[in-house]
């Protein structure tokens, strides 16, 4: 604590030379977000601390996926799943499965992997106008999986262009490799037009990622091998008090393993390796449409159908001749089908000027079908009604409460779900924000009923799981450090608590000790504070933040003497410097994720023993330049992962996969980029 003390005295001492400096180019907490909000606002005036990315920002980074982009935000951390080719993240020490992630308000259907997550890596970066993140549940509005936030990818629309066309061509070493067949290439190309009352627009992109060798041997890859085409469209049209818009998100990707070979016993004259390659594909389509009455009153209407589909497909290669076999051996192929259907209608009226409500109905229905699937074809149906309030008894209080009514058709749901949203400006230039939420998460189809089984996992589904309840309290003081115009310098402090009762998570199988399935976990809890700064200087931005999160020791209840909580550290710094007369941008991206320390039940000499572990910390850096070669053209290039980080080790003893290797999987090295990108528009 006495760190996070010194930072804010500096701040504070900073701020004083920076309310000196005389300039135009910094914007004040104007930035407009929608998630969770009755109508569009400010993110000063927001009742959730919300964390905005702008689009401007995503092409700084020169970033090729989402990931790419989340890299350097603080209480965001990254696994990788090598077998299956996905992509994890926790969010305040919550595992993925508790992230909500949105496209424009309506859920991503399609989790994946050991860890039942959505792998953000399937998003098209391209159609990304900013992405809005809140932290803390919010159970309340956008239901199951938000128990640990939402993450919302607000997509780009039509300009006050006539004609708008957009076209990026990026091309990236992976570590040292490249070349036609190795590396990253991705190309895009995206047209938007408008007409009186119309807008119609559409993007269309390739990407490929050459997979990474590094020392493997023979034909095996460390990172696979990624083939992914995505592509979007829209339509719209608003006349007055009415606005309705089509939209369709699809995603086809081929993800290949090639494997080594290995000998057959039945022919000592040839060898087989065992190719698998996992090909996914999604379409996500959205019909949104909403009526303004008057100042006091406005209806909206959301809803979705994904259509996601997920096959693996197992080969075995001759070494001798060359043929292809399809593989027979159990588990090698499989074909698992997900359908989502979303509707979401929300009413805004306006009672008073001390208060306005906001009820709602939140219907969700998901079915899967697969072999995979414990009788083939399942289905989960939620059903909530929601209500809440914002009361505002003058411009210096806002009191937002609000409840949900659930009903699920395979579980016993929480009946009533609650939260209380606050926030209090205590001067002009500091504002407090206080939560209380009591936050819920559905057991997924997957979890329920799917077994994954192959070389690396052996897991059950289990339909008996409960539903996922926490408590969760978050507080935020945020600190505008300056009131001279055009300067704007802010410092928030924000502290979290959670409280998980039933959390899912792997466990041995009462059954068969080889086989992992989905239990609940009588508790888990994370609780953490963080301190971040963001100042724009003249031609300087700078932000920079530390966090430290403790995580729930879950063998305290066995052994007394363990620690309750145990805690990892993360900071990170972004500078960036503007030439104005050059049309040059360049900017640091830099984050410390600090080491892991956990424990874990290992048996020694026969005996079950609880014994201490972690995993290592790392550096990460991406060093990028952004100049504007003419009106339409820009040139982005830098280096990423400066620190040239791999693998960090890891004292697991193993979990859900069949082994263990000590090490944890971060990146393939040191990598290179160059992109352009052009922009034309027609008024």
């Amino acid at each position: 604590m006495k760190s996070f003390s010194l930072m804010m005295i500096a701040l504070l001492a900073m701020s004083r030379v920076w309310a000196q400096e005389d300039t135009t180019r910094a914007k004040e907490l104007a930035q407009i977000v929608v998630t969770g909000q009755y109508k569009p606002q400010s993110v000063k005036n927001s009742v959730y601390q919300v964390r905005v990315i702008t689009r401007e920002s995503i092409q700084k980074r020169g970033a090729s996926t989402l990931q790419d982009v989340l890299n350097s935000e603080l209480n965001i951390r990254f696994s990788q799943d090598l077998s299956t080719g996905g992509s994890n993240l926790s969010l305040l020490g919550l595992p993925g499965q508790n992230v909500k992630v949105l496209i424009d308000g309506l859920p991503m259907i399609g989790r994946q992997g050991t860890n039942n997550e959505i792998n953000i890596n399937q998003v098209d970066i391209n159609s990304i106008e900013r992405i809005e993140i809140i932290e803390g549940p919010m159970s309340v509005v956008y239901g199951a999986d938000a128990l640990a936030g939402v993450i919302n990818i607000i997509t780009k629309k039509s300009t006050s262009a006539k004609i708008s066309v957009t076209a990026r061509l990026n091309e990236e070493t992976v570590g040292k490799e490249y070349g036609v067949k190795g590396g990253i290439h991705n190309q895009y190309v995206g047209l938007n037009w408008r007409y009186k009352n119309w807008e119609i627009g559409g993007g269309f992109g390739y990407n490929y990622f050459g997979g990474w060798k590094d020392t493997a041997i023979d034909r095996e890859l460390v990172w696979h091998w990624k083939d992914q085409i995505v592509g979007n469209g829209y339509i719209g049209y608003t006349a007055g008090k009415f606005s309705i818009r089509y939209r369709f998100d699809g995603l086809d990707e081929i993800i290949t393993n090639p494997g080594n070979f290995l000998e057959r016993q039945d022919d000592a004259d040839d060898t087989l390796a065992s190719d698998q390659e996992y090909l996914s594909r999604r379409l996500m389509q959205q019909l949104q449409a909403s009526y303004f009455v008057n100042a006091g009153l406005s209806f909206n209407v959301q809803s979705s159908y994904t259509d996601y589909r997920r096959q693996v497909f197992s080969t075995n290669v001759s070494k001798k001749t060359g043929a292809v076999t399809e593989d027979l051996s159990p588990g090698a192929q499989s074909v698992v089908e997900f359908h989502g259907f979303t509707v979401r209608g929300t009413a805004q009226y306006k009672l008073s000027s001390l208060i306005a409500l906001q009820p709602g109905v939140d219907i969700n229905l998901e079915s899967g079908k697969g072999e995979r699937l414990k009788d083939g074809n399942n289905t989960v149906n939620d059903y909530a009604f929601f209500v809440s309030s914002e009361i505002t008894p003058n411009s210096k209080i806002n009191i937002r409460p609000g409840l949900r009514f659930i009903k699920n058709s395979v579980y016993d749901a929480p009946p009533v779900i609650p939260s209380i949203n606050t926030k209090f400006a205590l001067s002009d230039n500091l504002d407090l924000r206080l939560a209380y939420a009591r936050g819920f998460r559905s057991p997924s189809l997957r979890e329920l009923y799917f077994d994954f089984f192959d070389a690396n996992h052996q897991i059950i589904g289990n339909p008996d799981l409960k539903a996922e309840t926490s408590n969760s309290f978050t507080g935020s003081l945020m600190m505008k450090l300056t009131n001279k115009p055009g300067v704007l310098a802010t410092a928030t402090l924000t502290g979290f608590y959670n409280d998980v009762k039933n959390q899912i998570d792997f466990g041995l199988s009462p059954n068969d000790p080889n086989i992992y399935e989905y239990i609940n976990i009588e508790k888990f809890k994370t609780r953490g504070v963080t301190l971040a700064f963001n100042a724009n200087v003249k031609q300087w931005t700078l932000a920079a933040g530390l966090g430290y999160t403790g995580r729930y020791n879950q063998y305290k209840a066995d052994d007394k003497s363990l620690p309750a909580f145990k805690w990892s550290a993360e900071a990170n710094a972004n500078i960036g410097y503007n030439f104005s007369k050059i049309g040059l941008d360049v900017n640091l991206f830099y984050k410390l994720t600090g080491k892991l320390p956990f424990y874990q039940l290992v048996t020694v000499g026969g005996q079950d023993v609880i014994q201490s572990a972690h995993t290592e910390g790392y550096n990460w850096a991406d060093l990028t330049f952004n100049k504007k070669l003419c009106h339409w053209f820009t040139i982005n290039a830098g280096v990423k992962n400066i620190f040239d980080v791999t693998l960090v080790n890891s004292s697991t003893t193993g979990s859900v996969h069949s082994s263990a290797s000590g090490t944890s999987p971060i990146a393939y090295g040191r990598s290179y980029f160059a992109g352009l990108t052009f922009n034309w528009n027609k008024k």
